[in-house]
């Protein structure tokens, strides 16, 4: 297995070594996220039909040609949601922070988590792990995890957080980092509001820093997840802030295919439903050496004919042009395990 690893990493470092200044390179690559809702019993019913179908799906879309080459999942804490990858045909997969991994409080957050009520979850502990999961049918040169120090309510009892695997697309110069999360709830937390919008905020801040870190503005970066933003006013305006602006500076997918000339939507009203709900994002980063644009929006998991869905999210996806403006003057550098 080791062996293999480092023939993947050998062959992406010639792939790079290879391309002159002069090359131009182009190619479409599709990203789905989808919150699967695959918690364990008793905290909701068996999940293990719906599961199931999900991936067998996403294996009928292999077949017929039309897969996304990269998923990321949410709430994939269960066996049967962490096995939808392989289900689907993926060779390649990472998941985020384990239910053990650890994460320092910052000094001025130490108040906030001492203060938390065990009658809604917080301060007992991590109960599973972070629920995050990237399937890639391109090589997965590395990973990086982050769980996140502060949390609200029930969210708390999940290792919640964010990963970041850096992938090489063939016939695209410089590897790209995917980066996966899932953010603190409202509502559905059982928090005051108070402790559930700073939990928010200050999650968003680390995000934004883990974002920063994975290439200093020279990296390309594709970005998904369940950003749990919906109509609240505060939670969008510290979204817009932190991922829209400063180290993450990120573009969203839905509003520029809405002003691109040509970029198609298929299942429109999964995508509405979606969009409407304003927790699931797809952005994007482009890098001095590589352009990124959506090209198609797709709602593959939306409602069924009777109304039903296979999880309380739409599963939504972009397809991307990724460009090659130039190659870059120096081999890869590799985010960093952990």
């Amino acid at each position: 297995m080791a062996m293999m690893r480092y023939a993947v990493l050998a062959a992406a470092i010639a792939m790079l070594a290879g391309a002159t200044a002069t090359t131009a390179q182009a190619r479409e690559v599709t990203l789905m996220t989808y919150n699967v809702h695959g918690l364990p019993w008793p905290i909701t019913d068996d999940r293990s039909v719906d599961l199931r179908a999900i991936g067998t799906r996403l294996r009928a879309m292999r077949d017929a040609g039309d897969q996304p080459g990269i998923v990321v999942l949410q709430e994939a804490f269960v066996d049967n949601a962490k096995a939808i990858g392989r289900t689907a045909g993926y060779r390649y997969a990472a998941f985020g922070p384990a239910e053990t991994a650890a994460a320092i409080v910052p000094r001025n957050d130490d108040d906030f988590v001492s203060d938390g009520s065990r009658l809604v979850g917080e301060r007992l502990g991590k109960h599973v792990d972070s629920g995050l999961a990237i399937f890639s049918d391109y090589p997965i040169l590395a990973v990086r995890r982050m769980a996140y120090p502060v949390c609200a309510g029930y969210d708390c009892l999940a290792n919640k957080g964010a990963v970041a695997a850096l992938i090489a697309v063939p016939g695209i110069a410089t590897p790209i980092a995917v980066v996966d999360t899932h953010l603190n709830s409202n509502t559905a937390s059982g928090a005051p509001s108070p402790r559930a919008i700073y939990a928010y905020r200050r999650q968003l801040d680390l995000l934004a820093d883990f974002i920063g870190s994975l290439g200093a503005g020279d990296r390309p970066i594709l970005v998904a997840g369940d950003f749990n933003v919906g109509r609240d006013l505060a939670r969008r305006t510290h979204f817009d802030l932190r991922m829209l602006g400063g180290e993450a500076s990120l573009q969203t997918a839905v509003a520029s295919c809405r002003i691109a000339p040509r970029c198609s939507v298929a299942e429109p009203s999964g995508m509405a439903l979606s969009i409407g709900r304003g927790k699931d994002w797809m952005m994007y980063r482009p890098s001095p050496t590589v352009r990124i644009r959506p090209v198609a929006l797709a709602a593959p998991f939306g409602q069924a004919a009777n109304g039903t869905m296979l999880s309380d999210h739409v599963g939504v996806s972009v397809r991307y042009r990724i460009d090659t403006r130039a190659a870059p003057a120096a081999l890869i550098t590799t985010i960093a395990s952990r």
